[in-house]
């Protein structure tokens, strides 16, 4: 039966039931992004009311792309619109560069020592608190052969029903660059992945803006098959789509995204307090419950339901999944977002 979001809600609090992070009463409204869709109902269903509850604050939350994200802080940097911002590991080495977030104080974190070191950032800002697994999506009445690989998009009976995203979304520039790896390209040449969408284009009935407006054309049934975030798919099918999620033969692509301190933001304290709640056990289990279904990066947490599809827990999803190298490549992205909306289209 779909579960309904007063259902999800009455979950959640379930979950959270559990003992919390308890913070020193600083009631006040914290301002946290998240993404469009899957994430901004999870966040405002779990996360909102641990908050509360741990701190006796509040928080707004806005849903705002990556790119949104920094312009708007860059446009008011003395005085921004946001504490805390979620970013994908691309936008994350932009942010950086922009020198708009400020480092996270690890040495007084308890979750810290709980996130494993793939998840935890180089040069000390805050680390990873959930990950999107990159796979394929399909629907099981349209496909009843479960699709084992990239190249099945390729296929000629999938004319005019596969779905896709830009390069300005970090699951569109994740699978181009998995396809060029696989075609004898690399993380800096991409030129395999370009031939290739050239051929995949009489396939393709849709090129959606967005990871979540793609994931729509599922329930709008103008798509049978595409590469899409695990979470999202899970969250359809929760709802009652048709849609199945299976990682290709060649191992699904992980994406970490963090939560991050922003520089001369207001909430001061309570901004790090909201990111120690967001990677507690307790939190990141009301996250990968369903119908949520996001992937946990506080090793402590061992997966369940759709999840099990993945992994058991976070080190086994480390261990058999790819982790692309965002920083040999961020900076060449502009060049290839442009010239993907210039020469990709139906």
């Amino acid at each position: 039966m779909p579960i309904t979001r007063r259902t999800a809600l009455g979950l959640a609090g379930a979950t959270l039931a559990s003992a919390l992070p308890r913070f020193a009463n600083a009631a006040g409204t914290l301002v946290a992004t998240t993404y469009p869709g899957s994430f901004d109902e999870a966040f405002k269903a779990v996360v909102g009311p641990a908050f509360a509850k741990a701190t006796g604050g509040s928080v707004s939350f806005t849903p705002l792309l990556n790119v949104d994200q920094i312009g708007k802080i860059q446009a008011s940097k003395a005085n921004p619109p946001f504490d805390v911002v979620l970013f994908d590991e691309g936008p994350l080495l932009n942010a950086i560069k922009a020198d708009v977030l400020e480092k996270f104080p690890a040495a007084g974190s308890k979750a810290y020592a709980d996130i494993p070191e793939a998840f935890r950032n180089p040069d000390g800002y805050a680390p990873v608190v959930t990950c999107q697994v990159i796979g394929i999506a399909y629907n099981p009445k349209k496909i009843t052969t479960p699709p084992t690989s990239w190249d099945d998009l390729w296929k000629p009976e999938y004319k005019g029903r596969v779905g896709i995203t830009g390069m300005g979304s970090s699951l569109g520039t994740a699978f181009m660059v998995d396809i060029a790896k696989l075609r004898g390209g690399s993380e800096t040449d991409i030129e395999p992945a370009f031939k290739a969408i050239q051929e995949l284009l009489p396939n393709v009935g849709a090129i959606a803006q967005s990871p979540g407006a793609l994931a729509a054309l599922f329930q709008q049934g103008q798509i049978d098959i595409a590469f899409n975030y695990f979470n999202n798919i899970a969250l359809l099918k929760a709802k009652g789509v048709d849609v199945e999620f299976v990682a290709p033969a060649t191992g699904a692509i992980v994406i970490r995204t963090s939560a991050q301190l922003v520089k001369n933001a207001q909430a001061g304290q309570l901004a790090v307090d909201y990111l120690e709640i967001v990677m507690s056990e307790e939190v990141q289990k009301g996250l990968e419950a369903n119908p949520w279904v996001m992937v946990p990066t506080n090793r402590k947490v061992k997966f369940t339901g759709a999840n099990l599809k993945l992994a058991s827990g976070v080190d086994e999803l480390i261990a058999k999944s790819k982790l692309l190298d965002w920083p040999k490549f961020q900076s060449l992205r502009g060049e290839w977002i442009s010239r993907f909306t210039k020469e990709v289209k139906i």
